[in-house]
């Protein structure tokens, strides 16, 4: 199954300038190695020691596994106000790069119980202008 997900991957890459994978939570689809070359790993995580411990296993496992990621960004969700002090301090010393932090947002909240797709959010939301301002950084 993996090798097959890797030949359609590889097939449809080929036919366009962006291919977005979003993946589970976990380290399984690095470690079943469906995707080898990698222009941008966003690895998101909750604003929790737990969270950045997985994040640096994942941006870890990039060089055992031998995937070519040219870029990897760290990304905070649902964060309330600032990001705690032992928080940043153990974000110093990973690896990857902090590209944002999407703000914790009741109507965010509210859009994923309902079911309304996030792209109605809006420009003015701050989860929209947090999320655009980490893409216009990146590319």
């Amino acid at each position: 199954m993996n090798h097959n997900l890797r030949e359609v991957v590889d097939a449809i890459s080929k036919n366009y300038s962006y291919v977005i994978i979003d993946n589970e939570a976990g380290m399984e689809h690095l470690s079943r190695r469906t995707t080898r070359d990698v222009d941008h790993l966003l690895i998101i995580s909750d604003p929790t020691q737990r969270g950045i411990v997985s994040a640096e296993r994942i941006a870890s496992l990039r060089h055992e596994l031998d995937i070519r990621v040219e870029n990897a960004y760290l990304i905070l969700n649902r964060l309330n106000g600032d990001i705690p002090f032992e928080l940043q301090e153990k974000m110093n010393t990973l690896n990857i790069p902090l590209l944002g932090v999407v703000p914790a947002n009741a109507q965010l909240a509210e859009f994923e119980l309902s079911g309304k797709p996030l792209v109605d959010l809006g420009g003015d939301s701050p989860v929209y202008q947090a999320v655009a301002a980490m893409m216009e950084r990146m590319l």
